[in-house]
């Protein structure tokens, strides 16, 4: 059973895109199966992690995050980068290379960490793709009230 911190920590990265493997890594005590079972208890498709991936990839290019930063934060290669954005966002990074680098002359670049960052860390905002955790009280209110008109 997962806890509360262990859900809030997998919704945060299925938020960023991140695999279920990635984030699996990064929950202490919680496996890839736990973190898959969760996102479809939540009715989370991958396309929507993945779709989310690319924009946050996109985002932080374009911010001047450099494509080695990104490809840690994912624990993917850079060559995955560049191909799929290329391949499923048309972007150019001769284009994205261009703007990084008159960001970088009004140096705006971030400074990113390990672990799972949050959206507003990244300076992203993007509507959630996993519905906030009930409490239990709720939870049991709403069965309660799912149950009587079932009976």
């Amino acid at each position: 059973m997962l806890r509360t911190e262990q859900k809030a920590a997998i919704r945060q990265g299925f938020e960023m895109g991140f695999s279920d493997t990635r984030i699996a890594r990064s929950v202490e005590d919680v496996n890839h199966m736990q973190v898959y079972n969760y996102r479809h208890k939540l009715k989370i498709p991958t396309s929507d992690i993945v779709n989310r991936r690319y924009d946050i990839w996109t985002e932080l290019i374009y911010k001047g995050v450099s494509i080695a930063q990104i490809a840690k934060m994912y624990d993917v290669t850079e060559k995955s980068i560049k191909v799929l954005l290329w391949k499923n966002r048309d972007i150019s990074l001769v284009e994205a290379k261009a703007k990084v680098m008159k960001l970088r002359e009004e140096n705006q670049l971030l400074e990113l960490g390990d672990g799972i960052p949050s959206l507003g860390q990244l300076g992203l905002q993007f509507t959630p793709i996993s519905p906030e955790e009930k409490p239990l009280e709720e939870a049991a209110g709403e069965q309660e009230a799912e149950e009587q008109k079932t009976g």
